[in-house]
């Protein structure tokens, strides 16, 4: 079984200890990230990293959704999520989404670095929420997934910068009239194929949901984006997609596991 040999953690975050919930890889150890604080805050600069050793098999969430508070214009808050796997590991990285609530600024970053047999499996999504009703928006959103070989090369990289502005929201391949939008990579040596046409079969014809799947450049793998009505429409999406990929990796779906954080 693959076990937790190392960790550091301090405030706002507290990690659980491992559970063994996956009957086709009784050897995942499944890892709750939490946090105390009730969201993130202006100013927080805020990090993390999972290293995974030859072979390991690891599924990392949170325990919900994250609130992103309101903040004063020009300033932000700021996350920073380092993954690396070695020779033959898989980690799953599927934190709950972030809510973007009034007035929020946030600047993600995420790194995955891989040796070329291992297998990364990334869930990101974001919600915009305004609890008052009041017609506010968001400040900004700017977020950077990069993906690197164990050697430093680059093979992919993604970004993403919005604000709140109503015209560019609306406007098609934004947000247009959905509320909430979420991304699954899948860095895998992996038959692209297969896993694209399980990602694209597993996001056909969702109610509220617009998603497409593609590959990724120098055959890295497949990622997919989508488009929902709401948080529980992504949720359903997002369970969609993970389930399609673990049954090309492992031969079986998720549908029966027992649920752990948002996913």
């Amino acid at each position: 079984r693959t076990f937790l040999a190392r960790q550091f953690v301090t405030y706002p975050f507290f990690l659980t200890q491992p559970f063994y919930l996956d009957d086709p890889l009784p050897g995942m150890s499944s890892l709750i990230l939490q946090s105390v604080s009730g969201g993130l805050y202006q100013d927080e600069r805020l990090a993390a990293s999972v290293t995974a050793d030859v072979g390991a098999q690891a599924h990392c969430t949170t325990q919900s959704a994250t609130v992103v508070h309101s903040m004063a214009e020009h300033r932000y808050a700021s996350q920073m999520v380092t993954i690396s796997a070695a020779a033959g590991a898989l980690v799953e990285y599927l934190p709950g989404p972030v809510i973007l609530f009034p007035h929020a600024n946030l600047r993600t970053v995420l790194d995955i670095v891989l040796a070329p047999s291992a297998t990364v499996v990334v869930g990101d999504a974001f919600l915009v929420h305004d609890p008052a009703a009041q017609g506010q928006r968001f400040g900004s959103l700017m977020s950077e997934t990069s993906v690197r070989r164990s050697d430093g090369r680059l093979l992919c990289r993604d970004r993403l910068r919005m604000n709140g502005d109503e015209r560019m929201l609306e406007a098609p391949g934004v947000l247009h009239h959905f509320q909430a939008q979420g991304t699954m990579w899948v860095v895998s040596s992996s038959s692209s194929l297969e896993l694209l046409e399980g990602l694209r079969a597993a996001l056909n014809g969702g109610n509220g949901l617009y998603a497409g799947a593609s590959t990724l450049p120098n055959q890295t793998g497949v990622w997919a984006r989508l488009l929902a009505s709401d948080a529980l429409v992504l949720n359903r999406g997002l369970h969609a997609a993970w389930s399609a990929v673990r049954r090309v990796l492992t031969g079986q779906g998720v549908e029966g596991r027992r649920k752990v954080g948002w996913y």
